[in-house]
């Protein structure tokens, strides 16, 4: 019978050597969300980012091609396949602009959030409005792929999406290590992404993309309510989980893991393949 695999120490996430090790041997490594093509749409136009502990501009060069400093594998490199996924789903993606972007600072380390992103062991307790009017619970499924972890559901009959018709699907597509693309039933298109700022503090950046500059009404309504429940609701939780990490008396307990390994709304199978990630990251 497999050994029941248990969390990482407390020192992975309150250790500063650990931190800067991670800054160094994933952060400036790896493929991260920083925009959308659509807002680099002629040559000169830039934007600036944050990566890790290092500010970065991505420009667009007058042969029409992008250019970011600095440079690392491109998503369809990081992840085969994925982009084709992610239009299966959003085939209007490539003509969206940015909408609306709301941040937050969490006091808690990239780790603590990225894992709290990819299990929804905790959603069916925690985040009722999201597991009663945008997914059906008893249809999740979260699968990981190497560097990506693809979150999919189907909308209930009744939603409290305007938008979102029952039926449709719900699709996240997360990439290793700090950005996610999400498609709400009715192709509400929107990402998360986390920026690490110290060993207990990362930034949240939320930002949603539609056809216009600024929402309508009715995603404005989307926009408030997917802030005021589901992505607020882990705030608390995330500080708390931070805290009780420093704790001398913290001991990692058991993960709770499907046989086939695709997590549900009853299993975390995703939290040991992120710790294996960063593991793998830093040779550990």
């Amino acid at each position: 019978m497999t050994e029941q695999r248990r969390g990482l120490d407390g020192d992975w996430y309150t250790d500063p050597g650990t931190f800067a090790e991670e800054l160094d041997r994933i952060f400036t490594r790896t493929w991260q969300l920083v925009g959308h093509a659509g807002q680099l749409r002629n040559a000169g136009d830039y934007l600036t980012a944050t990566i890790g502990d290092q500010g970065i501009v991505v420009n667009r060069l007058a042969d029409g091609s992008l250019h970011a400093m600095y440079n690392v594998p491109s998503l369809a490199d990081t992840v085969p396949g994925i982009e084709e996924e992610v239009l299966a789903v959003a085939p209007t993606a490539p003509g969206r602009t940015l909408t609306h972007r709301r941040t937050h600072l969490c006091h808690a380390n990239w780790k603590i959030a990225v894992e709290n992103y990819n299990e929804c062991y905790h959603c069916p307790n925690v985040h009722k409005a999201f597991t009663r009017g945008v997914v059906s619970p008893e249809s999740y499924r979260i699968a990981s792929r190497g560097q990506a972890i693809r979150h999919s559901a189907t909308a209930p009959a009744t939603t409290g999406y305007a938008l979102a018709g029952g039926g449709e699907p719900y699709e996240s597509f997360f990439v290793f290590p700090v950005s996610s693309i999400q498609c709400y039933p009715g192709e509400v298109l929107n990402t998360f992404r986390w920026v690490p700022l110290a060993v207990d503090r990362t930034l949240l950046v939320r930002e949603w993309w539609f056809d216009a500059d600024e929402p309508t009404d009715e995603q404005r309504e989307i926009i408030d309510l997917d802030w005021d429940t589901t992505v607020s609701e882990d705030f608390d939780l995330m500080d708390s989980v931070q805290r009780g990490m420093r704790s001398r008396g913290y001991t990692p307990g058991p993960l709770i893991e499907s046989t086939d390994g695709v997590a549900t709304v009853h299993s975390e199978d995703t939290v040991p393949h992120l710790h294996d990630l960063v593991r793998t990251a830093l040779g550990r």
